[in-house]
């Protein structure tokens, strides 16, 4: 008897995928010729259950399988047709497919919207355009490297803010109808809490929805299409409520009126090093827009270059929503900033006046706690 494990369907060596019928004639005369499929079964020294699987196409058989069967059937014009229309798979592809059906029983499991899903149901594309706002402002999508390319996305919040982290778990479990359960502190000290989608399905749709795989801030990105060209005010203002809390914060706090603004990085490839050889002082990891607009490099001015070279994308998409539903923002490139990896990130901000911004709490654009209470008291 073979060992444990190694026997029918868990054999390990090449198998041969047959068309399900020819699969089924085949089992039934090498059956007929044992005088039952007990009796295969137990010339082939398998599980009754296997020679029931092979039957009914639900497994491929191991080539050693299908060649005793056909020495049994001797049947020559049968042993032609399935060498002719068998094919063959390496001995790793039972792993493959078995995770195959897991994966499609965890995708029953969610739900995965489709566009014309998003078009009617005006709530869930309310909800949706929320939730990809998140992961490209807070989140991130990575893709784990191993053999089954598992997608992760992952979502990080300040400590204080617990109410933001229970909104966008409320988002997933209304849109994929999935939980990431309660924060998770991320383990080295910071102040911060975390949350963690475990699912490649629910990764691809937001890859497929604009956020891009790994840095975002190193890559070029957009809110999705549908997003940008929506006529429904609601989801537009969705959409721009987690740019407004998770990106954004009250300033100038000592005026009557503060503003608002919302700021986000894109990196570069500029060493920081050769900027400072353009400044007196090397102190600061920040150069701010002023000192920019007086330096040299590449024989252009560094200001300009910047805004040419490095915008941010994702931040010019939002600016278009915020005009589309009637304010008056304006981007500009703030200051440059040293990585620790001696490279530097184009710092971009969208500046509110005091008067647009008291309106932000009222049409929902802010619903954090602490923002809420600076934005409340100014107004």
């Amino acid at each position: 008897m073979s060992p444990r494990g190694t026997r029918g369907a868990y054999r390990k060596e090449d198998r041969v995928k047959l068309p399900i019928e020819l699969q089924k004639e085949l089992v039934e005369k090498a059956a007929a010729r044992c005088g039952n499929f007990q009796e295969l079964a137990k010339r082939l020294n398998i599980p009754k259950s296997s020679v029931h699987y092979y039957r009914t196409g639900r497994l491929t058989m191991p080539m050693s399988v299908m060649e005793g069967m056909l020495d049994i059937a001797g049947d020559q014009v049968l042993m032609e047709r399935v060498t002719s229309r068998g094919l063959t798979k390496d001995r790793t592809w039972a792993n493959e497919y078995s995770v195959s059906i897991y994966r499609e029983m965890c995708r029953d499991k969610l739900r995965l919207p489709t566009r014309d899903e998003l078009e009617r149901d005006d709530e869930l594309r309310r909800k949706a355009a929320a939730l990809i706002s998140y992961v490209l402002a807070e989140g991130s999508v990575w893709v784990k490297s191993n053999r089954y390319d598992e997608g992760i996305v992952n979502i990080t919040f300040a400590d204080h803010e617990d109410d933001l982290y229970e909104h966008f778990r409320t988002l997933c479990r209304d849109v994929f109808h999935y939980d990431t359960g309660p924060p998770q502190l991320p383990g080295n000290g910071a102040r911060a809490i975390r949350g963690f989608i475990y699912s490649t399905f629910i990764a691809q749709w937001l890859v497929g929805n604009g956020v891009p795989i790994g840095d975002k801030s190193s890559q070029e990105g957009h809110l999705p299409e549908w997003l940008m060209h929506t006529r429904d005010r609601q989801t537009i203002e969705s959409a721009l409520q987690p740019w407004c809390d998770g990106e954004g914060g009250v300033s100038n706090r000592s005026s009557t009126r503060p503003g608002f603004s919302v700021t986000q990085s894109r990196h570069t490839d500029l060493d920081f090093g050769v900027i400072l050889q353009a400044r007196e002082s090397a102190k600061r990891r920040d150069v701010p827009k002023g000192d920019l607009k007086t330096m040299q490099i590449f024989d252009l001015n560094l200001y300009e270059y910047c805004r040419v070279m490095f915008r941010s994308e994702i931040l010019e998409d939002v600016a278009a929503l915020f005009r589309r539903i009637g304010f008056h923002p304006k981007m500009n490139l703030d200051r440059i900033h040293l990585k620790d990896d001696g490279f530097c990130s184009c710092i971009w901000t969208i500046r509110f006046g005091g008067f647009e911004a008291v309106t932000f709490p009222e049409r929902m654009l802010i619903i954090q706690r602490r923002k809420l209470r600076h934005i409340l008291k100014s107004g």
